[in-house]
């Protein structure tokens, strides 16, 4: 099984998630920014990618693109606390897996963690 990929700016939510997958069994790589998950995307394989949409640098949905061109099959789940109609169709589109809106209840990305 490969891992997963981590991303968000906040790094108190990235150590929490990080801490949640891992203790569950998942092996996890984290990453602060867009820029520096599509350089590990670029380079590993991800079976799940969980990532922020709105970072101070870059955003999500950049990621979710060049996820879905260099490994199609890699399942994304989006998170933001900024919600809207309009970014979760747009993620759906580009091939998002899952959209939680933040503040999350645990039970909710287990969900998700649990259907990949």
């Amino acid at each position: 099984m490969n891992p997963i990929l981590d991303i968000d700016d906040e790094k108190s939510l990235r150590e929490f998630l990080t801490i949640m997958l891992e203790n569950e069994g998942y092996e996890v790589v984290s990453a602060d920014s867009g820029q520096k998950a599509v350089a590990l995307i670029e380079k590993n394989v991800f079976d799940l990618v969980i990532t922020d949409i709105r970072m101070r640098q870059s955003n999500g949905i950049d990621v979710l693109k060049v996820v879905k061109q260099v490994g199609p099959q890699t399942r994304v789940v989006m998170m933001t606390a900024y919600a809207s109609a309009e970014t979760a169709v747009e993620a759906m589109k580009i091939g998002a897996y899952d959209y939680i809106s933040r503040p999350f209840k645990v039970d909710d990305l287990q969900i998700a963690e649990a259907q990949y």
